[in-house]
């Protein structure tokens, strides 16, 4: 089997919704769950590091940009079947906005709460996405995945260790290929009524038309970080075109060319000033990917399958 066609020092910030990161060393698109394993496992034995990117919400590259492959699942990797009455089984590089769409014409409510969130289906579970007192793991039956070695596994929603912003998949690596999801029958005019509101709510609330990532900081315990981040006096602040939003204090947006640098250095400044004035220390909710993090959770791997394959002739023996 050949090698999949990749583009080469492709800028992520022209694959994300901040519009922030250097050029990837390759950029794979693939169309099939075949190419997905054949792209894990060439990958491994390359040693090259390995990002998953859906619709490039919720992400941060680095000026640099990242020394190792991306393994892109939007528009070519996305679509939607009804499985009966209530069960859709849907691709992972599926946008929330495409689902709740489809939900709606059908006549399934529970998806609602997802119709503004940025992003795909498959980054939504990664990170248990929720909004307006709905989340992922409400309506999550199951899904399909791959591991680092390409192999493809099917888990329960509940053997999946969701929790607030966070999945198995937070912690440990895993592609996920596609979705049950299990709704309700609902009146499609009223699930309709609901989408709209939520949007009109998003953008009178949020700076939908700003560059960002979406929430910078994970909710603190106890209170909310766009509270912290007002009642701090922030809204405004800036370094270099990185700003945080005068419309939602827990937006950080890109106002023109921020780099990955200025960003950071931004985030810094608001978690001190609002430490110093709370006593919190707000979390950063958006992902980082790290080419040389990458690497070594790989090696590990590939320690991992010498060891087992030497136990493995040991026992021949």
């Amino acid at each position: 089997m050949g090698m999949i066609n990749a583009k080469e020092n492709v800028p992520m910030k022209n694959h994300t919704t901040l519009k922030i990161g250097g050029p990837a060393r390759r950029f794979f698109e693939p169309e099939t769950i075949e190419d997905m394993s054949q792209i894990l496992q060439e990958s491994l034995e390359e040693e090259a590091p390995l990002f998953v990117l859906g619709n490039g919400s919720n992400v941060l590259f680095p000026d640099e940009g990242y020394e190792g492959w991306i393994l892109h699942l939007g528009p070519n990797w996305s679509g939607i079947e009804l499985v009966d009455a209530c069960r859709l089984r849907v691709k992972s590089g599926t946008t929330n906005q495409e689902l709740a769409r489809f939900t709606r014409l059908a006549g399934l409510a529970g998806y609602e709460f997802a119709s503004g969130i940025p992003g795909t289906v498959g980054g939504a579970i990664v990170m248990n996405a929720g909004a307006y007192d709905g989340e992922t793991v409400d309506v999550l039956e199951s899904v399909r995945w791959l591991d680092r070695r390409g192999n493809l596994h099917v888990a329960a929603g509940e053997e999946l260790d969701m929790g607030y912003r966070h999945s198995r998949f937070s912690d440990e690596f895993g592609v996920i290929v596609d979705a049950v999801y299990r709704l309700r029958p609902g009146d499609t005019k009223a699930i309709e009524q609901r989408i709209d509101e939520l949007t009109q709510k998003r953008w009178s609330k949020q700076p939908m038309e700003a560059a960002s990532a979406g929430s910078t900081f994970k909710r603190p315990a106890g209170s909310f970080a766009s509270k912290l981040i007002h009642e701090s006096g922030l809204q405004g602040l800036r370094v270099g075109d990185a700003m945080v939003s005068e419309k939602h204090a827990g937006f950080l947006i890109n106002a023109g060319e921020a780099t990955c640098g200025e960003f950071l250095e931004l985030v810094r400044q608001v978690q001190e000033k609002v430490e110093s004035d709370s006593g919190i220390r707000l979390e950063l909710e958006i992902r980082r990917p790290d080419a040389a993090a990458d690497a070594a959770r790989d090696a590990a791997l590939r320690r991992q399958a010498e060891t087992e394959m030497e136990e493995g002739e040991e026992q021949e023996d």
